[in-house]
């Protein structure tokens, strides 16, 4: 029964964290211009940068630009969750007692350089050679800034292991186990542009994306009827989820206001995207995982009882996650420092984001689907928990996987200085060196409470630096930084003295979910086991290296 509820729980954790702008779970800035400006460059860019930050953009390049430009992240991330491993009854665990151990996250992205993970933006943009007077077009490919690779590892005297579940049972098992193990994602959002200058100082853009994903997520869950408060490893299931969805439809709105010819305003929409991912989930029960004694199995259930798709095997079940990437809206306003024939000698640029990620459904809205939230992702397996095969199993039900969202905000600080060298050409341009940095804040989106190894919802500083060659023709981009979170933490359930560790004879905590617990989809999302698994502290960062460059003619 309880394995069952393992694989709800696991199909939700595989989901990423996706999208374009800064504020909460993404980095600021989309390739190495804008990132190295902090994320400061939705009203300055105007190249295929422009596709992902605001599609009015585009509307200030002349002939064509072919942009190939990347953010190159890596993401440092560790765990010390408060606390003691229980002593398990019959059992002779040898870190029964002991502190947790440490959990750290090592992740090799298959699409990397080791742990880095590069994350493209390629665009080509034309003015359609003056046909169309004021109208550009534009069509490209670009990835969120995010890293929602995860490979946990517990830090033990040995060095720090991969678990390797039903293997080795004297070793401590990661304490994020019931939140993540291992996770990758991919999510590439192809793109057509076009923008419209309305008015010599007033351009327009439209953005429409239609994006793919792939998913692949391993977590564990209780595999018993009863709560597993102990954590009894042998009462473990594992579930492993790989799922995909190859329509994610969006768009975005721009505009770009010049009142003056040093001042630029502008702004960006982007709409909610809806993911509905489907594929296949495998089980895996431990030793002691079961009912009463019995030994439980993960069935299919018939085809005409599918609500994600048919034709499942015990081998490959059918599963379907629901989920958001929430709306954002960006507003800008730069500041240009020209020369007495107009050229550029440097800028500062003021972004200003929100992004909606405490955004909520109702019970029946989310039940049967009509409403997707960036918080809460609805996970259905088409299974059944089964002891005999002359019976009826009991069906899974529609759960909710809970992150405790708030709507993210940020504000990104970033210019440029321009330094000609060489001679200068009749218009008074030069070729030059370009040097870019930027400082960023992005509010926490987890609630008090709701940090959690699988997805980053911390607040953070973000530093970068960058240079740019420029001449008439070409332009090579480099940049580098840092986004620093500290050390954020978990209160104790309720704050209290110590973490809350329910057991079966008291089995709940002060203040009931602040924080995420195991998921039983046998039970209703109302009805969940009170277990918090997230009372610790947390230290990441990432680091971000960024190349990129255009050519135009």
């Amino acid at each position: 029964m309880k394995l069952s509820r393992l694989a709800l729980c696991a199909a939700t954790v595989c989901l990423p964290q996706l999208a374009r702008a800064g504020s909460g779970l993404f980095l600021p800035g989309a390739g190495a211009i804008s990132t190295s400006r902090a994320g400061a460059g939705v009203a300055s860019a105007d190249d295929g940068e422009a596709i992902p930050l605001n599609p009015a953009g585009i509307a200030k390049a002349s002939g064509t630009t072919i942009t190939i430009s990347a953010a190159m992240l890596q993401y440092a991330m560790q765990f010390q969750r408060r606390g003691t491993y229980d002593d398990v009854p019959g059992e002779d665990y040898p870190y029964a007692g002991q502190p947790y151990a440490l959990v750290k996250n090592a992740s090799n992205p298959a699409t990397g350089f080791g742990s880095t993970q590069p994350v493209p933006v390629i665009g080509v943009l034309s003015d359609l050679g003056g046909r169309v007077p004021g109208l550009h077009l534009g069509i490209g490919v670009y990835a969120p800034n995010a890293y929602p690779f995860r490979d946990m590892c517990t830090q033990t005297a040995s060095g720090c292991l991969k678990y390797k579940f039903n293997d080795d049972f004297t070793v401590p098992p990661p304490s994020t186990r019931y939140d993540i193990m291992f996770q990758q994602a991919a999510f590439l959002m192809p793109s057509l542009v076009a923008a419209y200058s309305v008015l010599p100082n007033l351009d327009v853009g439209l953005r429409l994306t239609a994006g793919q994903a792939s998913l692949k997520s391993t977590t564990a869950l209780w595999g018993t009827p009863l709560p597993n408060y102990q954590e009894n490893v042998k009462q473990d299931a594992v579930f492993a989820v790989d799922a995909s969805d190859n329509f994610v439809p969006g768009f975005g709105i721009g505009v770009t206001y010049r009142p003056t010819p040093n001042i630029e305003l502008a702004a960006n929409y982007t709409s909610e995207v809806d993911v509905h991912a489907k594929g296949n989930a495998q089980s895996t029960l431990g030793p002691e995982a079961g009912i009463s004694g019995s030994a439980v199995t993960i069935q299919p259930v018939s085809d005409d009882m599918a609500r994600c798709a048919t034709g499942g095997t015990p081998d490959n079940l059918r599963a379907c996650v629901d989920f958001a990437l929430p709306m954002n809206a960006t507003i800008a306003g730069r500041y240009k420092f020209l020369d007495r024939h107009g050229n550029l000698k440097g800028d500062v640029e003021l972004d200003l984001d929100w992004e909606n990620w405490g955004k909520t459904c109702s019970a029946d809205s989310f039940e049967d689907g009509s409403c997707t939230s960036p918080s809460d992702y609805r996970v259905i397996v088409d299974a059944q928990a089964q002891i005999d095969p002359r019976f009826a199993g009991i069906n899974l039900m529609t759960s909710a996987v809970h992150h405790g969202f708030k709507d993210g905000y940020g504000a990104h600080l970033g210019g440029s200085y321009h330094v000609p060298i060489g001679a200068a050409r009749a218009d008074g341009s030069s070729n030059e060196i370009i040097l870019r940095g930027g400082i960023g804040y992005d509010t926490a989106v987890a609630k008090t409470g709701w940090l959690r190894a699988d997805l980053d919802g911390a607040a953070r500083t973000t530093l970068t630096a960058g240079a740019a060659y420029r001449t008439n023709r070409f332009e090579i981009d480099l940049g580098f930084g840092a986004a620093l979170e500290g050390s954020p933490s978990n209160p104790n359930n309720g704050d209290a003295a110590e973490p809350c560790n329910p057991t079966q004879a008291a089995p709940s905590c002060p203040v009931p979910h602040q924080g995420p617990d195991p998921i039983n989809p046998l039970l209703p999302t109302t009805n969940q086991a009170d277990s918090p698994i997230a009372q610790g502290d947390y230290q990441a960062h990432y680091l971000m290296f960024m190349l990129g460059g255009s050519v135009w003619f």
